[in-house]
């Protein structure tokens, strides 16, 4: 694979000098936690810096150096680089390609409150030094064994370091926890600088972190053990890590070939095996099967007008006409699932202006799914008007950055395209995919389609459940049994003896709240796992003297999104 733009060598060397100094600094998530506020942290993930230089300002111990160097993208000097990286330093640094010598005048303009503090109060320093329970100061984390270092003979590029340089980092390095069904994680991750970092809008070769995005999928892949997944658009290779925790094998695939050499920067540095592949889609990996494929594809629907004048945004844009790229997906994904396997992707849709974005979002999915060997649960969580929508992608490249004259130009031409092409609204969410076996197929997918989901945000367990209650026996004949946190609230007028509103809530799961009928109520009320449904809701219909199948059809649709949602189980 190749690429125009500088990438972090794959030096695995060097690499593991870097793995050894990190850790020995204490540089985790955990360490961030105690270096910054909670509201420091919360402004980072809102890509402002500034709360987290002022604190850090005049801290001078390994950790804050490297957040400030790497995340808050802040000049070093070439000598606290060494300080805080005793084996790899900062000419391995620069041998790497991490970062680069500056000058006086570069530096002085980067500068902004990390230099405006002073030194840190008492206070704040006892937040940065744990203690043990006797009230003595912890020890640090047990760095590893260090690793081999380089032959002095050997050939190797090195930093020129004259007295004691400027340095600025040329990507983003940052510490990441996971808590996995394996047990707990610290990564570090390599991505491109942002435009909060650089000041410049996102090249066109970009290669993103993990943004709240990357989060929300994290959170919502099964996490079974599998024998092979698929990373496909890796962008960083966060997923790929995830994956190889619980995969025997895992690829990962995506369009930029940058994209590809930091992922696997990052496998080397996590010391994780990941194969990797320059590739669109599905093509790098043909003719082979997964067990499990994630994907944040580059669904962004981007007209031709926009994309000649800012560029093929890689990480965002696949290249394809309007919303297609998630049609070729889930087109090309059942031929690269066995039996059994499971996709999960993010995705968005048009919505035709003569639809009610609430009520008829799902016929286009829904037509790109019909015929395909799979169920299918679908989830609209979010719904824009094509201005927000045009607003929020320009202004995720940098738009804040742009003049005001480019940022109404690229604006009026989006949107002239979706009025062209007669959009009336962009539906945002996600997909999941089972794919069925032989049998299961002759009879075609099942699927099922849920607005907003408000609530909890699915979890693994939450998808993996919904997927298998699409398949679930035959209701009438099935004894159901109510979730242990499952609640129901009443209204009533005053004076009335019968209540006017009845909702259900639940507190684990999907923490949905959700109307139901009497007859609805009275069936979840008596599920316990003894009776079955059908015989519960004859139990109604006598009970209300109402005959037994109306009471089957007012009450069979609803209890199978309640069985779906996790309300109840079989």
């Amino acid at each position: 694979m190749t690429t125009s733009a500088p990438v972090p060598a794959l030096d695995r060397d060097l690499i593991a000098r870097l793995r050894f100094d990190v850790i020995a600094a204490s540089w985790t998530t955990d360490t961030l936690e105690t270096l910054l506020s909670d509201g420091a942290l919360s402004a980072l993930m809102r890509d402002s810096c500034l709360p987290a230089l002022v604190e850090l300002a005049g801290v001078t111990d390994p950790a804050a150096t490297l957040t400030r160097f790497f995340v808050l993208g802040q000049p070093e000097r070439a000598s606290a680089l060494d300080a805080a990286l005793l084996t790899l330093g900062a000419c391995g640094l620069g041998s790497l390609g991490l970062a680069a010598t500056i000058d006086e005048a570069e530096a002085a303009s980067a500068l902004t409150a990390s230099r405006a503090g002073g030194a840190p109060t008492r206070e704040s320093a006892d937040k940065r030094e744990p203690k043990d329970e006797s009230g003595a100061e912890a020890s640090a984390p047990k760095a590893p064994s260090l690793p081999t270092m380089r032959d002095p003979d050997e050939d190797a590029p090195e930093l020129e370091v004259a007295e004691d340089p400027w340095m600025r980092a040329l990507f983003d390095l940052r510490p990441h926890a996971a808590t996995l069904p394996d047990g707990d994680h610290e990564w570090w991750v390599a991505s491109d600088l942002g435009e909060v970092q650089t000041g410049k809008p996102l090249a066109d070769d970009h290669v993103l972190g993990i943004g709240g995005a990357t989060l929300t999928l994290l959170e919502m892949t099964v996490r079974e053990r599998v024998d092979s997944a698929l990373d496909v658009g890796c962008g960083c290779g966060i997923q790929a890590l995830y994956l190889a925790t619980h995969a025997g094998r895992v690829v990962a695939t995506d369009l930029s070939a940058r994209a590809c050499a930091i992922t696997q920067f990052n496998a080397a540095l996590n010391e994780t095996t990941i194969e990797v592949r320059e590739g669109s889609l599905f093509d790098p990996v043909e003719g082979e099967a997964f067990d499990l494929i994630v994907t944040n594809p580059p669904f962004v629907i981007t007209p031709d007008s926009v994309r000649g004048a800012a560029g093929l945004l890689e990480y965002r844009d696949g290249g394809m006409d309007r919303d297609n790229l998630i049609r070729a997906v889930l087109h090309g994904a059942p031929a690269c699932m066995n039996e059994g396997g499971t996709l999960q992707m993010l995705a968005n849709w048009e919505i035709p202006a003569d639809r009610n974005p609430d009520t008829q979002w799902s016929w286009r999915v829904d037509s790109w799914l019909e015929g395909l060997p799979v169920d299918a649960w679908v989830v609209q969580r979010d719904v824009l008007d094509p201005a927000r929508y045009v607003d929020m992608w320009i202004r995720d490249s940098g738009g804040q950055l742009m003049e005001r004259a480019d940022y109404e130009r690229a604006f009026t031409s989006w949107l002239a395209d979706f009025r062209r092409a007669g959009t009336g609204a962009i539906g945002m969410g996600f997909v999941a995919l089972r794919r069925l076996d032989e049998a299961e197929a002759a009879s075609g997918g099942k699927r099922a389609y849920d607005l907003s989901l408000d609530g909890h945000a699915p979890r693994g367990c939450d998808v993996a459940w919904a997927l298998a209650s699409l398949r679930a026996p035959e209701l009438w004949d099935t004894a159901l049994t109510r979730a242990s946190d499952v609640r129901e609230e009443r209204h009533y007028v005053p004076g009335s003896p019968d209540p006017e509103l009845l909702i259900m809530h639940q507190g684990g799961g999907l923490g949905r709240s959700v109307p139901v009928s009497s007859s609805v109520s009275a069936v979840v009320g008596a599920s316990d796992g003894e009776l079955t449904v059908g015989q519960i809701a004859a139990a109604v219909a006598m009970l209300t003297e109402v005959d037994v199948d109306d009471v089957r059809a007012e009450v069979e649709a609803p209890l199978r999104d309640l069985i779906r949602w996790g309300f109840l189980t079989y």
